[in-house]
């Protein structure tokens, strides 16, 4: 048989104590979790936004448009490199990602890059 007790007075405040101490490190988990999801969608974005370049200059499009598609497909502050040699098209796209409120904490360079063969007329 299963026997309950109340707690006692000095019990009760326990629940209450070992909250606030997980409490922060459940905030910092959460925050962290949020800032590495940021990063795979800034990827993403960086991912598209180089192959939709490359694409534009394979196809015959100037250097000039396909860095401004680029630009407006990347995260701001984004960095664009495009380079047409020996019928390829390369695009690399880059920018800097640092935590949110904490500019200097964790700050990662991202980076994407697309190849595009150039097509016949």
């Amino acid at each position: 048989p299963v026997v309950l007790r109340r707690p006692t007075r000095a019990e009760r405040g326990m629940v209450t104590a070992e909250l606030a101490v997980v409490a922060p490190f459940g905030l910092v988990l959460a925050f962290l979790l949020a800032w590495v999801v940021s990063l795979g969608l800034t990827q993403v974005q960086l991912t598209d936004a180089a192959r939709e370049a490359a694409r534009l200059v394979a196809r015959g499009e100037s250097v000039k448009d396909a860095e401004a598609v680029a630009r407006r497909q990347a995260p701001a502050g984004s960095r664009v490199v495009v380079e047409r040699s020996d019928g390829l098209a390369t695009v690399v796209v880059s920018v800097r990602q640092s935590f949110p409120l904490l500019p200097h904490v964790g700050s990662r360079q991202l980076e994407a890059q697309a190849v595009s063969a150039a097509e016949a007329p």
